[in-house]
């Protein structure tokens, strides 16, 4: 079966375009209603949701918190489609849960690119990290890539696929300090303008999820240079 983006949107003319656009691709595209969340989400081969919020964002936002808050579906990449000169809500969505956003009107290019990005999984350039088939361990740390999945003893939590890059990125030299740019370079796609206040945002999700699992905090903010993953 091919991935599958789910696509909520209010205007299906759009969704026909978008979907045609996908399946030129190899993707599959479904219209999700606002019922079929649960249903449609669990599915093992979605790869993504996308949101158009144009005529309605506070709906997308219901239906971004439906999605975050069902433990099957909340680790499903979220994409939020944004109408030019509505960008009031770009935090909003962030902090709903939504992975990333893009500003309408957008090359079709700009979004194929991420979801090719989601379908290569780990990022490069993960060399010295002990690794046992799909999965590494770092500390008390336990990463199995192919699920996004991090264990910490009798615990465990699956991260977006923006913020599993990230860990991925600081675990590569536990104590380094890396810049918002080094960050970005490792979870977005090339060529892809990200604010630095993005990256705190993905960052502070993940260390939130980190430290609920651990117990404490193990990513340290260093003032206007960048993170650190340290153990102590």
């Amino acid at each position: 079966m091919n991935p599958e983006v789910l696509f909520w949107s209010q205007n299906p003319d759009f969704y026909l375009v978008f979907s045609h656009i996908l399946a030129v691709e190899g993707l599959s595209c479904v219209l999700l209603d606002e019922e079929e969340v649960g249903e449609l989400a669990g599915r093992t081969s979605v790869l993504a949701i996308v949101l158009d919020t144009e005529n309605n964002a506070e709906h997308a936002l219901r239906v971004c918190s439906l999605i975050k808050a069902d433990r099957t579906t909340a680790h499903i990449p979220l994409l939020a489609l944004i109408p030019g000169g509505d960008e009031r809500h770009y935090l909003d969505l962030l902090k709903a849960g939504v992975t990333e956003s893009f500003v309408r009107p957008i090359s079709p290019a700009r979004i194929l690119g991420y979801l090719q990005s989601l379908l290569s999984g780990l990022p490069l350039g993960m060399g010295g990290i002990r690794r046992d088939g799909s999965t590494f361990n770092v500390w008390k740390l336990s990463i199995e890539v192919s699920k996004r999945l991090v264990r910490h003893g009798s615990k465990e939590i699956q991260l977006g696929p923006i913020e599993f890059k990230l860990l991925c990125r600081l675990l590569q030299a536990p104590g380094r300090v890396f810049s918002r740019s080094e960050l970005i370079e490792a979870a977005w796609p090339p060529n892809y303008y990200v604010q630095p206040r993005t990256v705190d945002v993905h960052v502070g999700r993940l260390r939130r999820m980190l430290e609920q699992m651990i117990g404490r905090n193990i990513i340290r903010t260093i003032r206007s240079s960048g993170y650190a993953v340290e153990f102590g």
